[in-house]
């Protein structure tokens, strides 16, 4: 065999080898801990741009040969996490498996659209800059929220799952749907003869049993109370919706003047249900509502987890009298 060719074939043994060894090597993360966002839609030059940067990459080219002879098959986005020593070729399988650190957004039952709006704009590496105003968001987020005037109490509290660069609208939609899923099939499970016209309002009365604040062994005798007063023309008077009514005027303490507040969610001046619900109910808050405790219990005080109801306003009264000296909650 001619020298040239000798030569020549071992310098494709050493390229060969020089690249193997690069890709499979082992090396010494820059930190103990180094953490990758690939963001949804990010080009594969964009995600070898910020391996790199991050200092998992030595030789991008060289990963993006691996990349290539594999087939260039799609780095999923996700948020990445690796530790200890780690090879470009280990990398690569990381990011094609998509194995990543799952990134959850909570909505915690009893926060108010507001709240929630707000921490989408701090939940890390999600993309927020095309958060839909609050008077946006009825049109957005699918039939039951399109026909009410905002789309309080239109969210299911639970966790949702994004990766970095979801917009923060999929998250909102995501939560609608799952809330009307839950709402239709709770409403069409529901117990007879309750005072409620269509899902929508027992998607309001949740969301005051909600805020009510109660144990959840309680929603439904608390759930019951409520519907009994909506059976008899009785007003609510629920302190929560007060607060709602009152907005940021509200510092949590509410004063005798801020009773009078002149709202349609003040339960206190108005029968009925207010308009919208007044936070995200949780499924059991709807449960509670939709399969309440038999009883004719008009009124209840609490004390801590402790509560006591009655059915009449003079038991109701003496129920203050006992238990008002140690700091009691009454509706």
């Amino acid at each position: 065999m001619p020298r040239l060719a000798l030569l020549l074939l071992f310098t494709i043994f050493a390229l060969l080898g020089w690249a193997l060894w690069g890709l499979y090597r082992p090396f010494a993360l820059p930190a103990p801990g180094t953490e990758v966002p690939i963001r949804l839609g990010a080009s594969v030059d964009a995600s070898i741009r910020e391996l790199h940067r991050k200092g998992l990459l030595p030789n991008p080219m060289l990963f993006r040969l691996l990349w290539q002879v594999e087939g260039r098959p799609p780095l999923h986005a996700g948020l990445y996490r690796f530790r200890g020593r780690v090879s470009m070729a280990e990398v690569l399988e990381t990011l094609r498996a998509g194995r990543s650190r799952p990134l959850l957004f909570t909505i915690v039952p009893g926060m108010n659209l507001p709240q929630v709006l707000q921490q989408l704009e701090h939940a890390p590496y999600l993309d927020a800059k095309g958060i839909p105003k609050a008077a946006q968001l009825p049109r957005l987020l699918g039939p039951m929220a399109a026909t009410r005037q905002n789309a309080e109490g239109c969210l299911l509290p639970q966790s949702y799952r994004y990766v970095p660069g979801e917009p923060a609208l999929t998250l909102l939609r995501q939560a609608a749907q799952a809330m009307q899923q839950t709402l239709r099939q709770s409403w069409a499970e529901r117990a007879p003869n309750l005072p409620l016209h269509g899902p929508y309002q027992a998607l309001i009365l949740a969301s005051i049993v909600q805020r009510e604040g109660a144990p959840l062994a309680q929603q439904q005798r608390i759930a019951a109370v409520f519907l009994n007063r909506l059976r008899i023309g009785m007003p609510l008077q629920s302190d929560p919706t007060v607060i709602y009514a009152l907005g940021k005027a509200y510092d949590g303490h509410l004063q005798p003047a801020q009773m009078q507040v002149q709202s349609p969610y003040n339960t206190y001046l108005h029968s009925g249900l207010p308009p919208t619900p007044i936070a995200m109910p949780s499924q059991q808050a709807l449960a509670a509502v939709l399969h309440p405790a038999v009883g004719d219990d008009l009124y209840f005080i609490a004390k801590g987890n402790e509560y006591h109801y009655s059915a009449g306003f003079a038991e109701h009264q003496q129920q203050i009298r006992r238990y008002l000296q140690a700091g009691v909650k009454n509706d």
